[in-house]
């Protein structure tokens, strides 16, 4: 990894540092996608989660939606639409939210290196109040040769900023790898710490495994 992009994940981690509080949560998190090309460079993917906690009512939280994406050269665009369904500690009852996400990433390939940066913005159009947030991802894949179906290896750092209160209020740090199992089947296996202010579990320890298949 480059020193600047060292620097860069630091800092953001650095950010929200101080976020976490009391007992980390061990969490699983899963994902399923579903991508459709509809032309060269349009794709319709459809999305679920299901996320189980060892101290939270499960599952923690469901989702579904679908994002629509277009693909530029080193850019990508993406608008969506996610239904969440996450659980509530006190009353063990579900709390329904909706929220439209747009968001841009770029992505620039120098050699087996790959350096992504993600801005996402998203409305929780289902609250009353000012729902919109701020969502900075920062990502480092390294190609792999001779290691089997692992295709690269990666980390990233994402920051989480809440407009209504003006603050950086989560952080989200990433490792893992990605298998390609099949020509249109990869398979993201990683840990991820989160850390969140004024939330509880504030400290959350997952694994993650995030299923992606693609039609030709």
């Amino acid at each position: 990894m480059s020193p600047l992009l060292a620097a860069v994940l630091l800092a953001m981690t650095a950010a929200t540092s101080q976020a976490g509080t009391g007992v980390p949560d061990s969490q699983l998190w899963t994902e399923l996608d579903v991508g459709v090309p509809l032309t060269e460079r349009v794709m319709i993917t459809a999305i679920t989660q299901l996320r189980l906690s060892e101290t939270l009512p499960n599952p923690s939280q469901t989702a579904g939606g679908l994002d629509l994406s277009y693909k530029e050269g080193e850019w990508t665009v993406t608008a969506g639409y996610r239904h969440q369904l996450t659980g509530d500690r006190i009353n063990e009852t579900p709390n329904v939210t909706q929220e439209a996400i747009g968001a841009a990433t770029y992505a620039h390939r120098f050699g087996r290196n790959t350096v992504a940066v993600r801005v996402r913005l998203v409305d929780t159009i289902s609250a009353s109040s000012n729902p919109w947030r701020a969502r900075l991802r920062v990502e480092y894949r390294r190609a792999t040769e001779g290691l089997g179906s692992v295709s690269f290896l990666y980390v990233n750092d994402e920051v989480f900023y809440q407009f209504s209160n003006s603050e950086l209020y989560r952080n989200r740090a990433q490792a893992g790898v990605n298998l390609q199992l099949h020509r249109d089947v990869n398979l993201r296996v990683y840990y991820q710490r989160q850390d969140t202010k004024n939330a509880q579990p504030g400290a959350i320890n997952a694994l993650g495994l995030q299923l992606a298949y693609t039609f030709d």
